[in-house]
């Protein structure tokens, strides 16, 4: 999968992890996919978006666990709700998709930030990332390559 199209799935499952946060479970089952079908014509970003929102949210109550440990002035259930749902999503693919590398999935999401929420917010998921990705790092012995 190209680059570009990476980035388009993960902007289109960011906001289908918006509606699910927003609107409860059931938006998985009842319209998740049509959703990202309007979304996008690619067939490829389709699956990949599809994908990457179910997963990041079936790894949400991992991520916010792990995100209110590293937070000592905002618990998740208080940040914006894009916020949380752009660390979430990244916080699955730092953990779950070794594949990307940490560099791209912290670029992408603080740029996210900046484009769907505010421009502090950028530097509020940087600083939350950095801390959560140098901690899995430790926990699981590997380093930045």
């Amino acid at each position: 999968m190209a680059n570009q199209e990476r980035s388009t799935a993960r902007r289109i499952a960011l906001q289908g992890l918006y509606q699910i946060d927003v609107q409860g479970e059931s938006f998985i089952s009842d319209t998740l996919q049509a959703f990202i079908n309007e979304s996008t014509d690619d067939p490829v970003v389709r699956d990949t978006a599809y994908f990457m929102a179910k997963a990041a949210w079936g790894f949400h109550a991992m991520a916010d666990e792990w995100l209110n440990r590293l937070t000592t002035k905002w618990s998740v259930s208080r940040m914006a709700v894009v916020d949380r749902n752009i660390l979430r999503l990244a916080a699955w693919e730092l953990v779950n998709y070794p594949e990307t590398p940490p560099k791209v999935v912290l670029d992408e999401a603080i740029n996210m930030g900046k484009e769907f929420s505010t421009q502090d917010s950028g530097q509020f998921i940087n600083g939350l990332l950095d801390a959560l990705l140098r901690e899995h790092l430790a926990m699981t012995g590997k380093t930045l390559s």
